[in-house]
């Protein structure tokens, strides 16, 4: 069995004030850096079969383990989301980076935001996989109910509530991601929810986030593809990109999509943001100390495809249409405009490459 737990990617361990954060690294030092924050109560380990693929597309990718979270140290207390934030920067100073993109998942995701608020001269673009923009009702009604902690039993009761909880959740994920999930559940603890009083107490300003190239991007049965309307209301000038059958796992299930369709944005808003430069390492330990003597399997920069630009404008109709086997694309309202508000908006589509392609729109 497959759980990827360990996986190819390089691994180590960054002293924080808190404690050690665990991480995840691919690619070339100094190419356009992505910062990957996973959701709860999960891992970097989501993203370890996209690591090297993110790695041949020229972007130097570093999965986080969040606080409390995978095999990073648990937090003292009951963090805020902007102390999560700052654990961000922490590692990214740790690790010498200057300026990044950041990619986020649920929880992730508001943790992106925060962060990109925090430390805005140093972000180069967003990610949202999937970004929960609660009413206060939802919000309220989630902070009484949504992660009860269980009961470590002798008899091994737990697993099996862990277990179902999980594929009540993504009935439809294989058994070894959610075989792999049980582990990660297990690693934070029966309060496995420890990070979701912050996440229902935040609420994301939208309109502070304006003018950070952003992406939506997620596959159609991803638990929160039913926000779209809403997300894409609050975020009228991001692209909208969904991958077909992709669950909240879309990044181990279709790898090659995913990182085809990050590298659509990453390294073009890195060319315009980026100022190139590194900042000095603080105290960390972890394999990277000798970059040049470990290239091995490392990511080469690669032909990328854009997505359609302008986005205000529709994506062209090939004359020979395909059969989708990529992410769709909903072009955003340009600047001006109103936000696009239609429940059953016209999208285009990406068609996924043969080898050495490049990704081709269709209706």
């Amino acid at each position: 069995m497959t759980t990827h737990m360990k996986g190819t990617s390089r691994r180590g361990y960054l002293d924080l004030p808190h404690g050690q954060v665990h991480y995840r690294e691919a690619g070339r030092s100094g190419a356009p850096a992505l910062v990957v924050l996973h959701q709860s109560p999960l891992s970097s380990a989501t993203y370890e079969p996209v690591m090297e693929l993110l790695a041949g597309h020229g972007i130097q990718v570093v999965a986080l383990d969040t606080p409390g979270f995978g095999m990073s140290d648990a937090t003292p207390g009951q963090w805020s989301m902007s102390e999560y934030a700052a654990s961000v920067w922490q590692a990214v100073d740790a690790l010498g980076l200057g300026t990044v993109h950041l990619l986020g998942q649920h929880t992730g995701a508001l943790i992106a935001a925060e962060a990109a608020l925090s430390g805005r001269e140093r972000v180069s673009g967003l990610i949202f996989q999937g970004i929960p923009l609660y009413t206060d009702e939802e919000r309220a009604e989630k902070a009484e109910t949504y992660a009860p902690s269980y009961t470590t039993d002798a008899d091994g009761g737990h697993l099996k509530v862990i277990w179902d909880r999980i594929r009540g959740l993504y009935p439809t994920i294989s058994a070894d991601s959610a075989s792999r999930q049980v582990a990660e559940y297990l690693s934070v603890g029966p309060n496995y929810g420890v990070a979701y009083p912050a996440v229902f107490r935040y609420q994301v300003d939208p309109a502070a986030l304006a003018g950070i190239p952003t992406l939506l991007l997620h596959g159609t049965e991803d638990v929160l593809d039913r926000m779209n309307d809403v997300v894409t209301a609050a975020f009228p000038h991001a692209p909208l990109v969904t991958i077909p059958g992709g669950t909240d796992f879309v990044a181990e299930e279709q790898p090659e999509v995913f990182a085809a369709a990050v590298a659509e944005h990453v390294p073009v808003h890195a060319r315009v943001h980026g100022d190139g430069r590194r900042r000095r390492r603080t105290r960390w330990h972890g394999p990277l100390a000798d970059r040049s003597a470990r290239r091995a399997g490392r990511g080469r920069r690669g032909a990328m495809s854009r997505l359609p630009e302008p986005f205000e404008r529709s994506c062209p109709r090939p004359a020979s249409p395909r059969v989708s086997a990529g992410p769709s694309v909903r072009p955003r309202a340009g600047s001006g405009s109103r936000p696009v508000r239609s429940p059953s908006p016209r999208r285009s589509t990406l068609v996924q490459p043969p080898a050495g392609g490049r990704l081709l729109p269709s209706g």
